[in-house]
């Protein structure tokens, strides 16, 4: 089988010759034209996976059957197959859904538990944490109206990284109430000085502008709780 490094133009004739063939394929239903960014992403996934990964697409107003076989997820969606099996799929799919998809598909990521534009959406509603850095620390913490939950992190301390499930969960837990704000020391000294970011990962618990309360260390979630319920 020739190797493809773009993505392929499909239908619904063509299709199943494809899931036929012994590569995975991650295949994009769209209707008409699609966004730069999303293509761009299936490019450039076509073209790093090259011989290992089939990035097809197929206009399902063209090829209504498709859609349908599908079930007719919000578009454009994406689903991802490996030996005839449906292995993840994606509804109203972003350029950052197709990685991290092709990742999983791939044996390189984790299963996507949610899409690009849900995670979005969860940040948009507090219900999520947000990367914040020395430019906007003032406007997103220190003149919040709700106290924020900052976590001072670094990506190569496996502390803050087995944490962040649970500043993950508390982000939903109390949205409305607080937000929670990761900044990453590596990147932002400046900050990580002014608010003795010595050892991490430091949690600090900032109400009107000003830090209250603070723990150091991979706490767990009772105690990371406690001080967000004397915040409060």
């Amino acid at each position: 089988m020739p190797v493809y490094d773009t993505p392929i133009t499909t239908d619904a004739a063509g299709l199943p010759r494809l899931l036929n063939t012994q590569l995975p394929v991650l295949l994009m239903m769209t209707r008409g034209q699609i966004s730069q960014g999303l293509d761009e992403a299936l490019r450039q996934t076509a073209s790093e996976n090259a011989g290992d990964l089939l990035v097809a697409r197929v206009d399902v107003q063209q090829n209504p059957s498709v859609h349908a076989d599908y079930d007719q997820p919000a578009l454009p969606a994406l689903v991802t197959i490996d030996d005839g099996e449906v292995e993840s799929s994606a509804a109203n799919a972003r350029p950052g859904d197709v990685q991290a998809h092709a990742d999983f598909l791939m044996g390189r990521g984790p299963y996507p538990q949610q899409t690009e534009a849900e995670t979005a959406a969860k940040h948009a509603s507090g219900a999520a944490p947000v990367h914040v850095n020395e430019a906007n620390f003032q406007q997103a913490v220190l003149s919040s109206d709700v106290p924020v939950l900052v976590d001072f992190w670094a990506p190569w301390c496996g502390p803050c990284h087995s944490i962040a499930p649970t500043l993950d969960r508390l982000a939903e837990q109390y949205a409305g109430q607080i937000r929670v704000a990761k900044v990453n020391v590596d990147e932002n000294p400046g900050a990580a000085r002014t608010y003795g970011a010595m050892s991490i990962p430091l949690l600090m618990m900032f109400k009107d502008g000003k830090p209250v309360h603070r723990l150091v260390g991979a706490q767990p979630q009772p105690n990371i709780e406690a001080m967000i319920r004397q915040t409060l």
